[in-house]
């Protein structure tokens, strides 16, 4: 697999997705115009590495990071299927860890991080920063 890598802009995320270092991370600010549209080649590769990481006979440790400033109800929604990826390679016993960092004077994203976590029954970090 190849690394993947999308720039942030004003109202899209940064995104790299590196299948050497297992290191998933998303960034700053999700308000494309077309959630559906943007997020399709992450959620192609995503699903791509996780059938290729439950083809191994030893999973490696998965480390993603979201730390987003802001992203909309349809961004939401794509989040959530994203970690659905995730709960289902860790349901089957690969060690995902999701971190999700937020700033300290923003407490409705910590909390938001939480709830994606519930609803796709992954545990999630919360990390505040500032």
């Amino acid at each position: 697999m190849e690394l993947l890598r999308i720039e942030s802009t004003k109202f899209t995320p940064g995104i790299v997705l590196d299948p050497h270092t297992h290191v998933l991370e998303f960034y700053g600010f999700s308000l494309p115009e077309n959630a559906i549209e943007f997020y399709q080649p992450v959620i192609k590769w995503l699903t791509a590495y996780k059938n290729e990481i439950l083809n191994k006979n030893k999973y490696p440790e998965i480390n993603v990071i979201f730390k987003f400033s802001y992203y909309n109800s349809s961004s939401l929604r794509k989040l959530i299927e994203i970690f659905s990826l995730f709960s289902e390679m860790y349901q089957k016993g690969v060690p995902v860890t999701i971190s999700w960092q937020y700033d300290s004077e923003d407490p409705s994203m910590a909390e938001s991080g939480k709830e994606i976590g519930d609803i796709t029954k992954i545990p999630v970090t919360l990390i505040a920063y500032n």
